[in-house]
């Protein structure tokens, strides 16, 4: 999984460069490179008695192609989880995933709104636990393909967004941010 990791981050790197070379124009109003750090709310596709909610926490290295195009690699880390009023059983639900994006910022001022979409590996293990019998019943791990779309704004280095997980067996989920843009900015 590594390697494919590495390939599939060359790649997106190599073609990001080939899309400079098309840029026809030669003001640059934003600095080429920036990172983003997220915390937020994830809420999982399927309710009801499994997974309730929980937090995520996402890092993302950003490089600008364009004023209104950035491409980089998203790393983030989602749990979930539902236990009982008394704490001694229930379930929890860990991912966390390495995607390729994309953002298309519709503004060169201060107040930025985007769109965006990605794609890459997500990996899950969930736990169900049960202080009747066992203790840890299962750990079930898997990696998945998926795809993720999102909107928001950038106000400065103050940044929200929504997203929305797309995995395969109803293991999507739906993203809250809001979170801190570390460089990038006006030159």
């Amino acid at each position: 999984m590594k390697k494919q990791l590495l390939i599939l981050t060359a790649l997106f790197f190599m073609a990001s460069l080939s899309l400079h070379a098309q840029d026809s124009k030669p003001t640059v109003t934003f600095k080429k490179f920036k990172v983003d750090v997220s915390l937020g709310y994830a809420s999982p596709q399927v309710s009801g008695p499994g997974t309730k909610a929980g937090v995520l926490f996402a890092i993302e290295p950003k490089y600008a192609v364009m004023n209104d195009l950035s491409v980089g690699i998203r790393m983030e880390a989602a749990v979930m989880a539902n236990l009982d009023k008394n704490g001694s059983s229930g379930n929890a639900k860990a991912n966390y995933s390495y995607i390729a994006t994309g953002d298309y910022y519709f503004s060169e001022k201060k107040f930025r709104p985007f769109l965006g979409a990605g794609a890459g590996i997500y990996t899950f293990a969930s736990v169900d636990l049960n202080s009747n019998i066992s203790g840890v019943n299962s750990i079930p791990v898997s990696s998945k393909f998926g795809f993720m779309t999102r909107g928001g704004f950038e106000y400065g280095h103050l940044r929200l967004g929504v997203e929305y997980n797309f995995v395969g067996d109803k293991m999507g989920y739906l993203g809250l941010k809001i979170g801190a843009v570390i460089g990038g900015g006006r030159k």
